[in-house]
């Protein structure tokens, strides 16, 4: 496959931002890009546009499953909206869309993209999924901040000062379309993959996710083994993700 490495400027963000994206190389190009189903890859906290490439098989998955995918960076804005006059959220689901379409010939059809993260990735997957299931067919979290109102007994000064947009939510989070807990619905034609290691820190944030789900009769996939947070768990659920959502 070939590995592409983006810098560009983005009208949300304000500034110069770096992408990496993945696509098949000329000797196995059997149609457009246009043709090709796109994977909307999102990094944790700590990590950058570089982090799937360099910790997971994530380039032999793609040639094995004939997709596009594309990892932007997203800094430490938890996929947010007015984070420093800066609106990530809009970046994600409208401004990159609309550039590789038009660069790249990359399709928009609901059909043609799916979206997956880590961590604080997998909460902006399901947000940017359950906010516009007409953008994604299917979307899918591993160890994902799912709920907010259970990330709360993790937070330390240091977390309130680099996370005021989310926690200023506090006393609206059983309401807050922040909260992706709150945007579960029945009537969202999308499909949901969601999993958690049992030994890992965040597994209550899916367990909420997973009881209100349930509560509302919300088809999805929950998915709990041995594992904590790290790259082994999350090399291993992207295949299945892979799997879920393409065969």
């Amino acid at each position: 496959m070939a590995v592409l490495t983006l810098n560009t400027c983005s009208s949300q963000l304000k500034m110069n931002t770096f992408i990496t994206m993945i696509i098949p190389d000329s000797p196995w190009i059997d149609q457009p890009l246009s043709k090709k189903k796109v994977l909307w890859l999102l990094h944790g906290l700590t990590d950058n546009a570089t982090a799937w490439l360099r910790r997971t098989r994530i380039e032999t998955y793609a040639e094995k499953y004939g997709i596009v995918v594309i990892m932007p960076s997203f800094d430490r804005s938890f996929y947010c909206d007015d984070v420093n006059g800066q609106n990530y959220f809009t970046y994600l689901t409208h401004e990159l869309p609309e550039y590789f379409e038009k660069v790249f010939g990359l399709s928009r059809k609901k059909e043609d993209n799916f979206i997956a993260g880590l961590s604080m990735g997998g909460y902006g997957a399901m947000k940017a999924g359950l906010t516009y299931p007409e953008k994604y067919f299917a979307t899918g979290s591993f160890s994902g901040v799912l709920a907010l109102e259970a990330m709360i007994e993790f937070v330390d000064p240091d977390l309130e000062k680099a996370f005021p947009f989310l926690l200023k939510e506090k006393p609206n989070f059983s309401t807050s379309k922040l909260n992706p807990v709150n945007l579960l619905s029945p009537d969202k034609d999308i499909e949901i993959y969601a999993s958690c290691g049992l030994q890992d820190h965040l597994i209550a944030t899916t367990q909420r996710f997973e009881d209100k789900a349930k509560v509302l009769g919300v088809k999805a996939k929950f998915v709990y083994r041995d594992g904590i947070h790290d790259w082994l768990f999350w090399d291993e659920e992207i295949e299945e993700f892979l799997r879920f959502a393409l065969l």
